[in-house]
C-alpha cells in the first residue's frame, strides 16, 4: 500500500516539472518577442506607411482612346437593327441590396443600360461604365447575351500609361460566354497580367457589376423592356425608373442629367441635376385634346455625346420622327463644331493655336470664338474682373488640368496674377472690313480657358440649329448647362432638379422652365482635397486661391450663355455681392447655397427664382437654412 503510494507521488513530481518547463518557456519566448518588438515594429509600419504614400508617377496619366461608343456598340450589337436605352435609377435599399451581392461599393446610383433589338426580339444587353484603376478611371462596355452570358467586353478609354495591357483582346476574351452565376476570380478563372494586377483586378470587378445589374433587373423580368429611347438617332422613347427620391405627390419626377463642370476628369462627385421628361416608364405620351393640330400620340427623341469632355443630350417630343431626328443630329454637330473652336484640350482647335500665338503677335481670330470672348469680356467688366476667361494659368497651377491638384506656394500664386487678367486681352477690328479681327495678348503668359462660358455658347448654338427646323419644344443638356426650348405635350413646363450642394443624389427641389436656360457651378464639381480642406476648381482671378464659402450657384436666365457665365461669376463673388449683381442683369434668377456662420448651409434666391422653385422634403433638411431676397433688397 505504501509502495503504491510513493509511485504515485514520483508521478506527479514528473508532471509538474513538465509544467514548469512549459511555463518558463513559453516566459523565455514571450521576453524575446518584446524585446524584438521595438525593432520589427518600425520596419513594419514604415513599409506599410510607404504603400500607403505611395504618389503617382509624373508620367503616369495618359489619356488613350480605343473605341467611340458607336464602335463599341457595333462590336456588342452585331446584329442589330435598333438600339434603345433605359435610365435605370436605383432607390437606396437596392443599391445596398446589389453592394451586398457582389460584397462591394460602387459610387453609380444608377445605370443607362442599351439594349439591343433585331426585328423587335431582344439580341443583348450592354453598360458602358468606368472602374478606378491605380490612379484613374478606365471606361469599357460589357454585352450580356439574352440567356445571361458575356458575348463581348471592350476598353473605349485607358488614362494610365501603366497597365494599359488590359485593352488587348486575347486578355478580354477571358470574359465571353462567363455569366454571374460564375465566379470571375483573378489567377483562377482570369488569367492575371504581370504589372496590370491593380487593373486586372477592378476590370474583373467592374465586369461582374455589369452582370449583376443586368441579371437583377432585366434577366429576372423586373424591368418591364418596351420601347425606350433608340440611339444615335434611332427614335424612340425612353423609359424612367420613377423610384427616385420625390415625395408622392402625383407629380412627375425629374429625370437625369449631368451638372456643370469644366471639360476633362478629375477627383470629383459625379453630382445628378434632374429634369422631367414627363411619362411613365416604356410609355409613348399620348396627347388628348380637341384642339386642331394636336397629335394624338408623341414620342421622346433623344440622343447623347460625349461633347467637351461631359454629356451632351438633346431631347425632343415629336411626331415626325424624321425632322426630329434630323434636329437633333444637327444640334449635337453644332456643340461638336463649337468644341473644336474653343477647346483648349484639343492641339488644333481655334482656341489652342490662338493660346500659342497671340502673345507674340496678333492673330485673326475666329468669329464665333471672337464673339464667346468678348461676351466673357463683358461679364469681366460687369463684375470687376470676378469672371475672366485668362484664369487658365492659375488653373494649371493649381493641377486641375492635369489631374495632380496641389497647393502652390504664395510665390508661385504672385508670380502669374500679372498674367491673369481680362484687360491683357486685346481685340482689335481695324476699320477696313475686309481685314480679319485680330487677338493680341499683353503678357506673355496669358492663356485663354473658355471652360466657364463656353458650353452655355455652344448650347445657345445648338438652339439656333433646332430653331431652323421648326421644332417648337426641345431639351438641350451639355454638361448640366440646360436650355429648354417650349413644353413637353400636354404640360405647362420642363422641370429641372437642382442637387442638393451636399447631399449625393438628393435634390433641394426643381424648377419649372420654359424657353430658359439653367446651370450650376458647384464647389462638389471638380476638387481635390489636402488635410481635410477642400480645393475647388473656381479660383478667384484676384487672389489666385480657390473660392471658399460659396458651396452652389444655380442661375436661370434667358440663354445658356448667361447662366454659364453667371453662374461661376456669382460664385466667385460670394452671396452678397452676387445677389447684388444678379439685380443688374435683366431676366437673370439665383439660388445660392453657401456656408453660414453656424455651420448650416445656408441658402439664398431671388424672388424670381422662388416663383420657379418647388422646394422638395429631403433628408438633412435640418441643416439648410432657406432665405428669400425680395426684389427690393
Amino acid at each position: 500500500m505504501l509502495k503504491r503510494i510513493d509511485s504515485c507521488l514520483c508521478c506527479d513530481d514528473k508532471d509538474e516539472w513538465v509544467l514548469i518547463f512549459l511555463m518558463t518557456t513559453k516566459r523565455i519566448f514571450f521576453i524575446i518577442v518584446m524585446f524584438l518588438l521595438p525593432f520589427i515594429l518600425p520596419s513594419f509600419t514604415l513599409n506599410t506607411v510607404i504603400a500607403q504614400a505611395e504618389k503617382e508617377p509624373a508620367d503616369n496619366f495618359q489619356l488613350q482612346t480605343y473605341l467611340t461608343e458607336e464602335e463599341a456598340f457595333a462590336l456588342v450589337f452585331p446584329e442589330c437593327d435598333k438600339i434603345v436605352t433605359d435610365e435605370l435609377v436605383m432607390a437606396a435599399e437596392e443599391k445596398n441590396k446589389l453592394e451586398k451581392l457582389l460584397n462591394r461599393r460602387f459610387y453609380e446610383d444608377g445605370f443607362k443600360v442599351y439594349i439591343g433589338k433585331k426585328k423587335g426580339v431582344i439580341q443583348g444587353y450592354a453598360i458602358i461604365t468606368e472602374e478606378i484603376g491605380k490612379f484613374h478611371p478606365f471606361t469599357f462596355i460589357v454585352g450580356v447575351k439574352p440567356n445571361g452570358k458575356i458575348n463581348n467586353v471592350a476598353v473605349l478609354v485607358y488614362r494610365e500609361s501603366r497597365g494599359s495591357e488590359i485593352v488587348r483582346k486575347r486578355f478580354l476574351y477571358q470574359f465571353i460566354g462567363k455569366s454571374f452565376k460564375n465566379p470571375i476570380r483573378i489567377n483562377k478563372d482570369i488569367i492575371n497580367i504581370t504589372g496590370a494586377t491593380m487593373s486586372v483586378q477592378c476590370m474583373c470587378a467592374g465586369v461582374r457589376k455589369v452582370l449583376a445589374v443586368i441579371n437583377e433587373y432585366y434577366l429576372s423580368g423586373k424591368r418591364k423592356v418596351g420601347d425606350f429611347e433608340r440611339v444615335e438617332g434611332c427614335t424612340v422613347v425612353q423609359a424612367i425608373n420613377r423610384s427616385q427620391n420625390i415625395e408622392d405627390n402625383n407629380e412627375d419626377p425629374p429625370t437625369s442629367a449631368f451638372c456643370k463642370g469644366s471639360q476633362g476628369e478629375f477627383s470629383s462627385e459625379n453630382v445628378i441635376t434632374k429634369v422631367s421628361l414627363n411619362f411613365e416608364q416604356g410609355e409613348v405620351v399620348k396627347v388628348h385634346s380637341d384642339k386642331k393640330g394636336v397629335p394624338a400620340e408623341v414620342k421622346l427623341l433623344k440622343q447623347t455625346h460625349m461633347i467637351m469632355g461631359t454629356f451632351a443630350e438633346v431631347s425632343i417630343y415629336s411626331n415626325d420622327e424624321k425632322t426630329a431626328g434630323k434636329a437633333i443630329d444637327e444640334a449635337l454637330n453644332e456643340m461638336e463644331r463649337m468644341d473644336r473652336i474653343m477647346s483648349n484640350y484639343k492641339d488644333d482647335s481655334e482656341l489652342s493655336q490662338l493660346n500659342r500665338k497671340a502673345a507674340k503677335l496678333p492673330v485673326a481670330c475666329n468669329r464665333e470664338l471672337l464673339d464667346v470672348i468678348e461676351q466673357s469680356q463683358y461679364y469681366s467688366e460687369l463684375s470687376d474682373g470676378s469672371f475672366d476667361v485668362t484664369i487658365s494659368p492659375l488653373v494649371a497651377l493649381w493641377g486641375f488640368f492635369d489631374e495632380k491638384g496641389h497647393v502652390p506656394s504664395n510665390k508661385e500664386i504672385e508670380r502669374l496674377l500679372p498674367a491673369v487678367s481680362y484687360k491683357n486681352i486685346v481685340i482689335n477690328k481695324g476699320g477696313d472690313p475686309g481685314k480679319p479681327v485680330t487677338v493680341f495678348f499683353k503678357n506673355a503668359q496669358t492663356q485663354i480657358d473658355l471652360g466657364a462660358i463656353g458650353k452655355g455658347y455652344a448650347v445657345d448654338k445648338a438652339l439656333e440649329v433646332i430653331k431652323k427646323f421648326g421644332v417648337d419644344n426641345a431639351c438641350i443638356n451639355l454638361g448640366g448647362n440646360i436650355y429648354v426650348l417650349g413644353t413637353p405635350p400636354g404640360k405647362n413646363a420642363w422641370k429641372i432638379g437642382v442637387q442638393h450642394p451636399r447631399n449625393k443624389g438628393e435634390i433641394l427641389g426643381y424648377l419649372e422652365l420654359k424657353n430658359e436656360a439653367t446651370a450650376t457651378s458647384g464647389d462638389y464639381e471638380r476638387f481635390f482635397e489636402i488635410g481635410g480642406k477642400r480645393y475647388s476648381h473656381i479660383i478667384d482671378p484676384k487672389t489666385g486661391m480657390p473660392v471658399s464659402g460659396t458651396i452652389s450657384v444655380t442661375i436661370v436666365a434667358p440663354t445658356g450663355t448667361e447662366v454659364d457665365g453667371l453662374s461661376t461669376t456669382v460664385f466667385v463673388l460670394g452671396h452678397e455681392m452676387g445677389l447684388a449683381l444678379i439685380k443688374k442683369v435683366s431676366g437673370a434668377d439665383a439660388l445660392i447655397a453657401y456656408e453660414g456662420k453656424d455651420g448650416k448651409i445656408a441658402i439664398a434666391m431671388t424672388k424670381g427664382f422662388h416663383d420657379k422653385f418647388k422646394k422638395i422634403n429631403v433628408e438633412g433638411e435640418d441643416n439648410v437654412k432657406w432665405h428669400v431676397v425680395a426684389s427690393d433688397q
